[in-house]
């Protein structure tokens, strides 16, 4: 294509498909890590929680998702990404989602928490896609509708906080699974809002000398994380396992030693008598 001219949005049917199934990855693993923490007081724990649900929210559900999409948007040329933002794309997505968890979950459930977290996220998940935007080096220039932006802003932090709320009031896992797909579809309504906000007009070919990272690569790297992240969760669960199985039977040891004997003839907790 010659400079000047626009670029028809188009999407790859089967990458778009993957994107939503790799927000929903991420949202669910999430999801349960949120809600494994309210159930703990063990304040360890509770923090690996949060650690666990930033990376699986932030860099599975809203990073990984936001490549993958972006491999999704037929180009008639090869796409790069800049390191550096590309990096501190992934750094915003993941610091925003686990504040997100963080305030919402440190105290009683409100819905001003859930609301401001889910500004958050929501704040985040928008963010991490315009900084991963910029990262884009192509033949090419964005031009922006404002509305849209403004758009795909509210479908995020919406959406986000329905799917917080649903997080922290989940029963089963049928719930947990609809706010999970409800987070999913936070991420891609947000992501592929953003895109059609942004009409691809080619120009001259620009040589980059930042360090980019190839786009076709990226999918590897989205999955490389997706399963990193998963294995992770499975490590911490059963060492919060481990870790409150010992410490309940502790608890139990000192209750039985700390407990009175009983004399013979007399039961535990009955009042002394005379003699």
């Amino acid at each position: 294509m010659r400079p000047g001219e626009i670029v028809p949005l188009s999407f790859h049917g089967g990458l778009v498909a993957l994107s939503f199934l790799v927000a929903v990855l991420g949202s669910y693993v999430a999801m349960l890590a949120a809600g494994i923490r309210a159930e703990t007081r063990d304040g360890e724990i509770r923090i690996g929680y949060i650690l666990i649900g930033a990376i699986a929210m932030g860099g599975v559900g809203i990073w990984s998702m936001h490549f993958i999409g972006m491999q999704a948007q037929n180009l008639p040329f090869e796409v790069g990404y800049q390191l550096g933002l590309t990096a501190l794309s992934f750094l915003v997505a993941a610091g925003f989602s686990g504040w997100a968890f963080w305030f919402i979950g440190r105290e009683r459930f409100t819905f001003f928490r859930c609301l401001a977290g889910g500004t958050a996220a929501g704040i985040g998940v928008v963010a991490m896609h315009y900084v991963g935007m910029s990262a884009m080096r192509m033949p090419a220039v964005l031009a922006w509708n404002l509305p849209m932006v403004v758009l795909s802003v509210f479908i995020a932090v919406v959406a986000a906080s329905a799917a917080l709320w649903l997080a922290f009031n989940t029963q089963n896992e049928r719930q947990r699974l609809g706010a999970a797909v409800l987070m999913a579809l936070a991420i891609c309504g947000m992501h592929y809002t953003g895109a059609a906000a942004g009409t691809v007009v080619c120009s001259a070919a620009v040589e980059y000398s930042s360090l980019q990272i190839g786009g076709v690569m990226l999918p590897y790297i989205a999955f490389g994380l997706s399963v990193a992240t998963t294995l992770l969760m499975r490590w911490h669960l059963q060492r919060a396992s481990r870790r409150f199985r010992a410490r309940t039977a502790q608890r139990i040891d000192s209750i039985i030693e700390s407990a009175p004997m009983a004399r013979p003839g007399r039961l535990p907790g009955s009042a002394p008598g005379p003699g």
